[in-house]
């Protein structure tokens, strides 16, 4: 099933806002720097992965289990509810519109969502600045809805030139954000502590960052 048909509702389910809060641990009581074997672009530019199977090579030169990555929604493994922007023949015509809101042109997965490191969703899109407004356009409407408009703070999806990555255990995958990776972050109060980077992302009124608050 695609996600945005929950999204559209305003009944957003926790994992689309809070997924990168972590599971609930002792560890997640703040800011996760981590190191990581893939080195950072120099002079502020993302990483670029023009591909599935590079975006996996660059994953798993975080040292994070990224292999066969597979574009099956079925797949043992695959996260329940799927991957944003697909549809089926079943979907509604405001569902199938939902879907292609968020403009993406590939979706795969890999890693393993019941193992401790769970896996990591990644997104080609066909255009990054819709992707980035519909994302900020449905998490501010969802968390004002749903009344969690704090945790707006925490951000979501990790931002590269031309690929996107929504990892389903945020503890896991923080290595990623040494990488060169950036969180995108729509919350119209954010401000990063000192020693944190953030530049404009591509979508009015939100910024790309380093830094995920564990609030």
């Amino acid at each position: 099933m695609c996600l945005s048909k929950p999204l559209a509702t305003g009944a957003v389910s926790l994992a689309l806002l809070a997924t990168m809060s972590g599971c609930g641990s002792d560890s997640d009581s703040g800011p996760h720097p981590a190191s990581a074997s893939a080195a950072a672009p120099e002079g502020g530019s993302l990483p670029s992965a023009k591909s599935l199977e590079e975006a996996q090579d660059f994953i798993a030169g975080a040292g994070l289990p990224c292999t066969d990555i597979t574009t099956d929604e079925g797949a043992q493994g695959t996260p329940v509810e799927g991957f944003l922007g697909h549809t089926d023949e079943d979907d509604t015509a405001k569902e199938q519109r939902e879907a292609a809101a968020w403009s993406i042109k590939e979706a795969g997965f890999c890693g393993d969502t019941r193992s401790d490191l769970g896996g990591w969703v990644v997104y080609l899109p066909k255009d990054m600045k819709a992707f980035q407004e519909n994302y900020r356009d449905t998490a501010r409407e969802s968390a004002k809805e749903e009344g969690w408009a704090g945790r707006l703070s925490r951000g979501k999806f990790l931002i590269g030139a031309d690929f996107i990555v929504d990892p389903t255990n945020y503890e896991a995958s923080d290595s990623l954000l040494q990488t060169g990776l950036m969180i995108e972050n729509c919350d119209p109060d954010f401000k990063a502590p000192d020693g944190y980077r953030t530049q404009d992302a591509s979508a009015d009124g939100c910024v790309l960052t380093n830094y995920l608050s564990a609030g």
